[in-house]
């Protein structure tokens, strides 16, 4: 284990240590030299190396164990994580919740990934997962008068496109992003004619996956996900219009 302190140095920032530490360490696991599932130096051993009080350490630790990057264990000890791509990206999901971003930039955003994926699963999609997306293309026409159920379905459709696209990065960005706005989008998939216009939006993505035309399949993700932003909008002020007017 100590080979793996070798590119380490000693803290000189005490305002910053722990930050430093947490740097230090993220650069040795992104080199491999402590690799997925590895059990990183004990905190002596770290307090030793960046001479610093062991709390410092477990500060840094702290840190990137919000980061997903290592995670503690019963019996004690650091291990990095399997760092895979939905674990590292659980940060992001947080931070962007807490943002209040506009709807135009939420869904500009969801039609470049969206598109994206969708293009890369018509090149990269398996029978089994054809056969998925069309069996969830005729629930979708059945549920048009269950927005619940739609509504799960819905996030299965999208969670396999995202799947299939072959982009974990761009996958956990998707959902990311589709977790956003959810109370607003429950509302407008309860308007009339919303969701069989979506049923059509996903049998035209699903058909032109099935052909392997990623032209096509982007520009009908493109167009479902336009179709979803105006709908939500509506939903939007629609509840602003619902809300009395502050004293």
């Amino acid at each position: 284990m100590t080979s793996a302190l070798t590119s380490l140095t000693p803290i000189t920032q005490p305002k910053s240590a722990s930050e430093t530490i947490a740097e230090q360490l993220r650069q040795v696991i992104a080199s491999g030299t402590i690799g997925a599932g590895e059990k990183l130096p004990s905190e002596n051993e770290l307090a030793r190396t960046f001479e610093v009080s062991r709390p410092v350490v477990r500060e840094a630790l702290r840190g990137l164990t919000m980061m997903g990057i290592v995670e503690s264990r019963k019996g004690g000890g650091c291990y990095v994580t399997d760092l895979t791509a939905p674990r590292l990206m659980e940060p992001l999901s947080f931070y962007l919740s807490l943002r209040d971003y506009s709807m135009d930039e939420m869904f500009r955003a969801r039609v470049l990934i969206d598109s994206e994926l969708a293009r890369g699963a018509a090149l990269a999609v398996d029978q089994e997962q054809v056969a998925s997306l069309k069996k969830m293309v005729r629930m979708g026409f059945e549920l048009t008068d269950d927005p619940v159920g739609f509504r799960v379905m819905d996030a299965q459709f999208h969670a396999l496109i995202a799947t299939a696209g072959g982009n974990a990065f761009l996958h956990s960005v998707s959902q990311s992003l589709y977790g956003l706005a959810v109370d607003l989008r429950r509302k407008a998939s309860e308007m009339p004619g919303v969701l069989k216009q979506s049923a059509r939006d996903h049998e035209a993505i699903a058909l032109a996956i099935e052909a392997g035309d990623p032209d096509a399949a982007g520009n009908a993700m493109t167009r479902h996900v336009e179709n979803i932003r105006e709908t939500t909008i509506l939903a939007q002020r629609s509840e602003r219009k619902d809300q009395p007017d502050a004293p």
